[in-house]
């Protein structure tokens, strides 16, 4: 049971991280002057989601351990606790992966190029 809600935590922070990439990428295209990195704004609201979740395991839930059973024990927040972490190591990596390739393909030619001429626009590779 522990796996399933595990995965179900994980296909839906997943969902989540998307909307979030998906809606920074809009604000980035229609406002040039704001730039929001979506792993960032997901990160924040990750952790903003975490601290909410404990509250409600250990002092809301912690009281009412009959009617809400299983999302009330400590593991259970533990393992949504490791869904909301992976998700957002995730994110960073596949961010760090981006930067890389977008980089490379900015960049294909490393050496140093000289002008050779202003009137043919012509370069010189070093």
């Amino acid at each position: 049971m522990d796996m399933t809600n595990f995965l179900f935590d994980l296909v839906s922070n997943f969902a989540l991280l998307a909307i979030v990439l998906i809606a920074c990428h809009v604000c980035n295209r229609l406002i040039p002057g704001a730039p929001l990195n979506g792993p960032s704004v997901f990160a924040a609201l990750a952790l903003a989601a975490v601290l909410l979740d404990a509250a409600l395991t250990f002092l809301v839930f912690a009281d009412a351990r009959t009617r809400y059973g299983q999302f009330s024990t400590p593991s259970a927040f533990f393992v949504r606790s490791a869904a909301y972490a992976l998700t957002v190591i995730v994110a960073f990596a596949w961010a760090g992966v981006r930067r890389r390739n977008r980089s490379a393909k900015a960049s294909p030619g490393k050496g140093l190029v000289i002008p050779t001429s202003p009137y043919s626009k012509s370069h010189l590779p070093m």
